[in-house]
């Protein structure tokens, strides 16, 4: 009763058994005894075609997989485990370094004031120049990171930045550490551009954006872990016994030396891992790729790496060529971004550009001048405001705190200089606990507002959202002047600091709906320049306007947060009034 064709099966044999005993039993001619016999085989012939078809199903799969695949089904198949979860802690020190590179030295201001002979714009030169040196290498690492591959760049980036970091613990004049301070900055962009590479190169798109989300949680770890370690090790006495003698280190250096840590471990963690097999399928090294790939597929799944089902890798467009015709490269990028700079995508470019300088301008200036300006607030209140006769009970605002601070700093060089004739003694600041606890609850209001903002973004709108968030964060800085409790200083600082950060974050969201997608990678290139170039401005500018006034640095930031919000007017009239021409020109038939 087999079927010709049909693949042997030992359950139609039970089945043709149990059909044969129906059949001489006694109730062989019973109707429910036929009936049933009926039903059973139909169900059978319906399980059979489900059998064939399902083998079919796998014999097609098998000969697809056997076949050449692209990337994206190769890095399918390795799967999701143990290897990815190993990635994600290597990326958390590396993740730190970048954090530590741009914000560490806003903690050493104070502290280094002395030690260093800072000035004023000494520190705004600090906390500005890391931003200085990416600015200057943002290009370059895009192309040399495509020439030797990401390990590489990631591998003796990382190291470089852990040697300037702990070079900048031997630093005895001011040019010197802003010296090391402008190559750090120069040469962490470049391991960080490769590790945003290697995360997207190393997962399929299901993952991808998870990977990125993680990454944004590690960074917020970061800002909220480095002045924690800050209050750990800045405030204490360090030494260090060295034959019979006890030598005194500056608490600022052992912290800067602390921070060179997550370079120096995210070099090692990542030395363990293998080059992008995307960068190698580009560069037509197909037999390195799929070792790659059969590694990742062992280590997630636990199996042999001869089991891997992919055996060979299409074609896709090399760039080897990358490192020997570079006239060439530069040329096709000229061709590429070329629509970039032509009509309507030049205006947006514009648009979107100085929404991003002025946030910028906004959130890393103040951000990284808080530590030195709550280390003035908390000195005042220590030193000069018992002996100081003009407020009488009430509670001094926060300029004339700081205006009263940088005017007993001065009068007391100036005495010291009297007195020695020819020699100055710097006091420095003391860093109390309060400073270091304001820095804590500014990174975490951060935190907060970007998970709001995500809940946010989808009922309310990223032009709106942005909107908001630039209106509330003048409003915040304008209402800073006026302040007299230090809780509301500490208040307005955090929602400012978190406002200005997702309203800048909110424009690289914006460009994904004004450009076409070969055009989204410059563009978002461009804006985050900008952005960079803001940051180097206001970090300068905010010590020369803070000499000359207290309300000067604010009314510099006021302006560009409304400065930003009056461009995204202009930008969301600019999107409408396009909407509605191109509406006339279909009615009309244009």
């Amino acid at each position: 009763m087999k079927k010709s064709g049909a693949l042997p099966d030992p359950f139609y044999d039970a089945f043709e058994c149990v059909i044969s005993n129906i059949y001489i039993s006694d109730e062989a001619n019973d109707p429910l005894t036929y009936d049933l016999r009926n039903c059973f085989h139909s169900r059978y012939k319906v399980f059979l075609r489900f059998v064939e078809k399902h083998t079919l199903f796998r014999e097609e799969i098998k000969s697809e997989v056997s076949g050449p695949a692209n990337f994206e089904r190769a890095i399918i198949a390795t799967g999701y485990g143990k290897f990815n979860y190993l990635l994600l802690l290597a990326v958390l020190p590396a993740s730190f370094s970048s954090i530590f590179s741009s914000s560490a030295i806003s903690y050493v201001l104070p502290s280094a004031e002395c030690d260093l002979q800072l000035t004023m714009f000494d520190k705004g030169l600090l906390n500005s120049m890391a931003f200085a040196g990416m600015i200057i290498t943002a290009f370059f690492w895009g192309c040399v990171t495509d020439i030797f591959g990401r390990k590489k760049i990631m591998f003796y980036g990382y190291l470089l930045t852990g040697l300037l970091s702990v070079a900048m613990c031997f630093s005895h004049k001011s040019w010197h550490l802003i010296t090391f301070k402008f190559f750090d900055g120069m040469i962490i962009s470049g391991p960080y551009a490769a590790l945003m590479s290697y995360l997207a190169e190393i997962h399929n798109e299901a993952h991808r954006s998870r990977s990125y989300m993680w990454l944004g949680v590690f960074f917020s770890l970061g800002n909220i872990s480095l002045p924690c370690i800050a209050w750990l090790i800045i405030p204490q006495k360090w030494y260090m016994k060295f034959l019979s003698d006890t030598l005194e280190i500056a608490s600022w250096r052992m912290f800067l030396a602390i921070c060179s840590l997550p370079e120096f471990l995210a070099c090692i963690a990542l030395f363990a891992f293998p080059e992008s097999p995307r960068f190698l399928i580009l560069k037509g090294r197909h037999d390195e790729a799929l070792n790659v790939f059969r590694k990742i597929y062992s280590l997630n799944t636990g199996k042999d790496p001869d089991t891997y089902p992919i055996k060979s890798l299409e074609d896709e467009y090399s760039i080897e060529s990358c490192g020997e015709r570079i006239q060439d490269k530069l040329k096709n990028c000229c061709k590429l971004i070329k629509p970039l700079f032509l009509r309507p995508n030049v205006f947006r470019l514009i648009l979107i550009s100085m929404i991003q300088l002025g946030a910028t301008i906004g959130s890393n200036s103040l951000r990284l001048w808080m530590p030195q300006l709550f280390a003035m607030i908390e000195n005042y209140k220590n030193t000069v405001m018992k002996d100081d006769n003009h407020i009488s009970g009430l509670q001094p605002s926060f300029c004339y705190m700081l205006g009263q601070e940088e005017s007993y700093l001065k009068s007391m060089h100036y005495a010291n200089n009297t007195i020695g004739n020819s020699t100055t003694v710097c006091v420095p600041v003391e860093l109390n606990s309060r400073v270091f606890i304001n820095s804590i609850v500014i990174a975490v209001t951060g935190v907060i507002g970007y998970t709001v903002a995500g809940s946010l973004i989808t009922v309310v709108g990223k032009r709106k959202l942005m909107a908001i968030c630039f209106i509330v964060a003048a409003t915040c800085c304008g209402s800073l002047y006026w302040t007299e409790d230090t809780n509301g200083i500490l208040g307005l600082s955090s929602v400012f600091v978190a406002m200005t950060s997702i309203g800048g974050a909110t424009v690289v969201n914006i460009i994904v709906d004004n450009f076409p997608t070969y055009l989204r990678t410059m563009a978002v290139s461009i804006t985050m320049m900008m952005g960079r170039i803001g940051a180097v401005i206001g970090n300068l500018l905010f010590p020369i306007l803070f000499n000359l006034s207290c309300l000067g640095p604010y009314v510099m930031i006021g302006l560009a947060s409304l400065g930003k919000n009056n461009i995204c007017i202009l930008n969301s009239i600019y999107i409408f009034t396009l909407n509605i021409i191109y509406i006339l020109c279909i009615s009309r038939g244009i």
